[in-house]
């Protein structure tokens, strides 16, 4: 995932969310919405847009319209604003060159606009973006993937990412009073953590101990797998020679970056304890907590108020792959033929 560095590039992006055609012999539907599996009374919540998952038990990707093409685009909490990939017969006005961070190191990339933007019932125009480069014919479940929606639209909205139910709901609390508490739809049994700013102001990261030592890990489902820093896994006690013992992977996000794929034995998040987190240890700039430990739970990223919320995970419906595919920043065990650079004579 990317970030432009020194500043937000454009003021937090809301959609127009359309009125809802309610079925006419339905009235509990016209004092309730569904945010995934929970029913909540329509007078607490506002501007809901839900969709469907269309990843599986991958790295979350949702139904878009873009300029008029119909296809698919993944979450990106880290990313500051949403970005389009250059496509066959697509094409985005290229303006101003801009200095980009992802997890693998800086470079480049372009400001760009884009005409009209569609996600499920909200929609909105001449959006400001930035440009990914080419993606070439990739697709997902026949349809081609268009984009990454950033923070900018994402951090205006309570964002309900349920695997179980296979569903994405953006929606806002009212205030009105007598409603449900939010840890409710996150289950009967949801964990809870505060969401925490990272180095560009997005409330998008999460204080993770592992091994006892607190560390700063950014949320990032369009993350297949977990990252940590090499210098923070050495905080926790893993040792150079541990990391001999464990496989070599590599993470492709923009420049490709070789680590190793250590098993973290014991890890607190908010009140939740997990074991065998599994996190690739690299070079890069930054902690991810990704897909591995986001799949098969219900997950509330409440950006208003600044609290996460998450399920225990649940197993993948019968047909489905227990493992995701393609995700906008992809970690693999690296191949035998990939070499580490030599040391400096």
């Amino acid at each position: 995932m990317s970030q432009a560095r020194g500043r937000r590039l454009s003021p937090p992006l809301a959609f127009l969310a359309l009125s809802c055609l309610c079925h006419p012999s339905a009235a509990q539907a016209q004092d309730s919405e569904t945010l995934g599996a929970e029913t909540v009374p329509r007078r607490c919540v506002a501007h809901v847009i839900s969709v469907p998952l269309v990843s599986g038990w991958g790295s979350p990707a949702v139904p878009v319209t873009i300029n008029g093409t119909q296809g698919v685009a993944f979450l990106g909490l880290t990313q500051e604003n949403i970005g389009v990939f250059q496509r066959p017969g697509m094409t985005y006005p290229m303006g101003r060159k801009l200095d980009v961070q992802t997890i693998a190191g800086g470079g480049h990339s372009y400001l760009t606009t884009i005409d009209s933007l569609a996600l499920g019932r909200g929609r909105a125009g001449k959006v400001r973006g930035i440009m990914l480069g080419s993606i070439g014919d990739r697709r997902l479940d026949g349809r081609p993937v268009l984009a990454v929606l950033g923070y900018d639209i994402l951090g205006n909205y309570d964002v309900l990412l349920d695997f179980p139910g296979q569903s994405l709901t953006l929606f806002r609390e009212t205030g009105a009073p007598n409603c449900p508490a939010l840890t409710r739809l996150a289950g009967a049994h949801a964990y809870q953590a505060p969401l925490l700013p990272n180095r560009e102001g997005m409330d998008t990261m999460v204080q993770v101990a592992i091994g006892g030592v607190p560390v700063g890990m950014e949320l990032e489902p369009g993350s297949n797998a977990s990252i940590l820093r090499t210098a923070d896994a050495t905080d926790t006690g893993v040792t150079p020679s541990m990391l001999d013992d464990d496989p070599r992977s590599r993470t492709d996000a923009g420049p490709a970056i070789i680590g190793r794929r250590h098993a973290f034995a014991r890890y607190v998040l908010g009140g939740y304890r997990g074991t065998g987190l599994l996190a690739d240890v690299t070079p890069a700039t930054t902690n991810i907590l990704g897909m591995n430990f986001f799949r098969g739970r219900r997950v509330l990223f409440a950006f208003p108020t600044r609290m996460l919320y998450f399920s225990d995970p649940q197993p993948p419906p019968p047909g489905m792959p227990a493992d995701g595919g393609f995700s906008p920043a992809q970690s693999r065990l690296a191949e035998t033929t990939v070499q580490d650079r030599p040391a400096p004579p």
